[in-house]
């Protein structure tokens, strides 16, 4: 009888065992964090399972890339958006032109028009260019964003403006006002402002700078804008505006 027990008893044990273990892993299931992908220049991202890449362009000075994204917003369950981190020039905007005959902006569930957004992560670049991308922004109706952790700075300052929508999340920030003047540099640096924003001194670049400004923002507020970046245009380190700053200048509207 004893043996017969002994016996019941080995053949189960094991099956006990492993119904315990299986019992204090099911009880004690810790929620493991998703796979993410990080926004180019930020330390903001989407999970993975919701994106898919579908356009990439990579050049010596500039990358951007074109997703499609699980948006619960959207009628669809999709719109499309782009990340930009590098130097805003010709080649950069003729990518941009090329990626947005692509990007889907989509129908929120309660009837409004949604575009597809840009993250812009950029310090180099001629407001000659800047303007021209912000021009190309407005024209394709893009939203623009500065994530959390970007700078998005000199000419793309100025493109930042063109978007039909403005964003600055966190600790990002957006930078007006270097100047092209020989021995004044981002950050304090002898010379490396050359070619990145205006010369304090040509009354053209500051009419320019002043009528782009009036064509994207209220006129008092473009006034406003451009009379301050005028102050601040020979100083290295501009005028930097943050997410708790920026409304107040109507440089962000949303």
């Amino acid at each position: 009888m004893a043996t017969s027990f002994q016996n019941c008893s080995v053949r189960w044990f094991p099956r006990l065992v492993f119904a315990l273990l299986c019992m204090m892993i099911l009880g004690c299931a810790v929620d493991l964090p998703l796979p993410k992908h990080p926004i180019m220049g930020s330390d903001f991202g989407y999970p993975n399972y919701k994106l898919t890449l579908q356009t990439e362009t990579e050049r010596a000075n500039f990358h951007v890339k074109l997703f499609t994204l699980k948006y619960d917003d959207c009628a669809s369950g999709y719109i499309d958006y782009l990340e930009f981190d590098g130097s805003i020039n010709t080649e950069a905007i003729e990518a941009f032109q090329a990626i947005f005959l692509e990007a889907q902006g989509c129908k929120a569930r309660d009837g409004r028009a949604l575009y597809p957004f840009v993250y812009l992560n950029s310090s180099f670049g001629e407001y000659k260019d800047g303007y021209a991308l912000g021009e190309l922004f407005r024209r394709f109706n893009i939203e623009t964003i500065v994530a959390q952790g970007q700078v998005c700075r000199g000419a793309c300052a100025v493109a930042f403006l063109g978007g039909k929508l403005r964003k600055i999340q966190d600790r990002g920030s957006v930078v007006f006002g270097f100047s092209k003047a020989k021995g004044v540099g981002m950050g304090g640096g002898a010379g490396t402002a050359t070619g990145i924003g205006i010369d304090c001194g040509r009354a053209s670049e500051q009419v320019l700078m002043r009528a782009y400004l009036q064509k994207f923002l209220e006129l008092a507020a473009a006034d406003r804008l451009y009379f301050n970046l005028l102050n601040y245009c020979t100083q290295a380190d501009g005028l930097s505006l943050t997410a708790e700053t920026a409304a107040a200048w109507q440089v962000t509207n949303e």
